[in-house]
């Protein structure tokens, strides 16, 4: 190494020692929400700067430590202050989400065992840390990466593979992980509601994850229609803006969420709404429209006395018997199609 290179190496050092010596990172938190049942069941432990920061990502600062050879210490540190700063504040229900890079195992100073340390220190359990495989790059050696998953395992943790659907999130890497959770990248999921070719994606993925007895999580949720969407796909993990913004300390699910989540789910399981006013055309014209399921779907059908819930594929077989009507109301007709 020339006396220039040296120089140079040793200028990062000494950046990225200041970052890990001056307080100068600090752990914001993301929620992970699952909407079957309208709670936060986990934390994204994201790195931030200050303002007046030299990097512009925390990705920068990682790339820098890769080179230095210095990735292991800086991710103990970062997942020292994640521990340390969310025990307060983590429900023995809920999960904390942490970065793991693959190649970190190439590291020099790299042992195992450093988490399981920090975690005797709290109240927080080893099945409450989900390890996330962010890499950005092609993992360079799978059996050791798999070792130290299987060390990690054994410990009672959990792995996720973060971005699936995008970059370097192979099919090789599912199948050679097995991880317990799949995050579908924020690419397969803005726009969800208008675009087919990303729901046909996000089913193969569920697929996928239903015969590995992975969890499906979508990232980058913002929209109430692509978190409607989603559910009506059968998709209940998500995380995005649209629950909140990375924060401190870690933000609850927002109060609206479960009320929209909870007419999201009546819409879901009663798609049809129809009164004495309904006329048999309009019926028809219904279904003609309609693209969910029938199966276990109902309508409801609002009287005069009350409100009652009829079996959508009876509704159906209801009016093509009398679909010569037209025009007449269905509220007679119906009583006695029904008694």
């Amino acid at each position: 190494m020339s006396l220039a290179q040296q120089r140079e190496c040793k200028s990062s050092e000494d950046v990225l020692a200041s970052y890990m010596n001056e307080d100068k990172l600090f752990i914001h938190y993301q929620p992970i929400v699952d909407l079957h049942k309208d709670n936060v069941i986990g934390f994204e432990a994201l790195t931030r700067f200050p303002p007046n920061a030299s990097f512009k990502s925390p990705v920068e600062l990682f790339q820098l430590a890769a080179q230095t050879n210095r990735l292991f210490q800086l991710e103990k540190h970062t997942r020292k202050l994640a521990i340390d700063s969310i025990t307060p504040y983590l429900q023995k229900d809920q999960q904390l989400w942490v970065n793991l890079t693959p190649n970190v195992v190439h590291d020099d100073s790299f042992t195992p065992g450093f988490t399981h340390t920090v975690l005797q220190n709290t109240k927080v359990n080893p099945a409450q840390i989900v390890f996330e495989i962010t890499e950005h790059s092609a993992i360079s050696d799978f059996q050791s990466f798999r070792k130290l998953l299987e060390h990690y395992r054994e410990q009672g943790f959990k792995v996720a593979i973060d971005d699936v659907g995008a970059g370097y999130s192979s099919m090789q890497m599912i199948s050679e992980l097995k991880p317990d959770y799949l995050k579908i990248d924020r690419s397969l999921i803005t726009h969800i509601d208008q675009l087919r070719e990303k729901q046909y994606m996000v089913e193969a993925l569920q697929h996928i994850g239903k015969k590995l007895g992975a969890g499906i999580i979508a990232e980058g949720v913002e929209t109430e229609g692509e978190c409607h969407h989603l559910i009506q796909m059968g998709v209940s993990l998500m995380q995005g803006y649209y629950f909140g913004k990375p924060d401190f300390p870690p933000p609850p699910l927002p109060r609206f969420i479960s009320k929209q989540v909870e007419q999201q789910r009546n819409n879901q399981w009663f798609p049809l709404k129809i009164d004495e006013h309904t006329t048999f055309s309009e019926l028809m014209r219904w279904i003609s429209t309609y693209e969910g399921s029938y199966d276990h779907r109902f309508a409801m059908n609002d009287t005069p006395v009350g409100k009652e819930a009829l079996a959508l594929t009876e509704v159906v077989r209801f009016a093509a018997s009398h679909s010569e009507k037209k025009e007449e109301l269905i509220g007679s007709h119906l009583r006695s199609w029904f008694t």
